[in-house]
């Protein structure tokens, strides 16, 4: 899949929050990549918040994870753009994936401004999170995907 089908991401500069979709699996590339957008987008922003759209995750109705070496490069990239958002709310797949989100923030240092989110209902988790970082919506993650 190309990385444009596998990522979305958007820049709210009126709410001062940087989203993104992780829409499949993505490979050491995709995540290079992915972080290199996350950190020159986030270079306008100062004490951002972001909001990490994992929900969509999923293989054959069941919830899919990052492999250890992506897992890596997130751990660099929370490391290094740590002293630049305020807040970090991530919509999870599964209850396996919000602890691998939390895993991988406690390694980073980023815990501290990460809340992970996981519910049955996406309504729900999506409305926790929106409260977390106190915003009303977000135009990428509340527009229609289609997987």
């Amino acid at each position: 899949m190309a990385f444009d089908d596998v990522f979305k991401y958007h820049v709210d500069r009126k709410n001062n929050v940087l989203s993104w979709q992780v829409l499949d699996s993505l490979t050491v590339e995709d995540a290079e990549k992915a972080s290199k957008l996350v950190k020159s987008s986030l270079a306008s922003l100062n004490g951002a918040k972001l909001l990490v759209d994992n929900r969509f995750m999923i293989k054959n109705g069941r919830p899919i994870v990052f492999s250890p070496e992506v897992n890596t490069i997130w751990e660099q990239l929370q490391s290094g753009i740590l002293p630049q958002v305020s807040q970090c709310a991530v919509l999870c797949s599964g209850a396996i994936m919000k602890m691998q989100m939390d895993r991988i923030a406690r390694a980073s240092g980023f815990i501290d401004v990460l809340q992970s989110f996981w519910n049955d209902d996406p309504s729900v988790m999506k409305k926790e999170a929106y409260v977390f970082l106190g915003i009303s919506s977000n135009e990428l993650i509340d527009r229609p995907v289609s997987v």
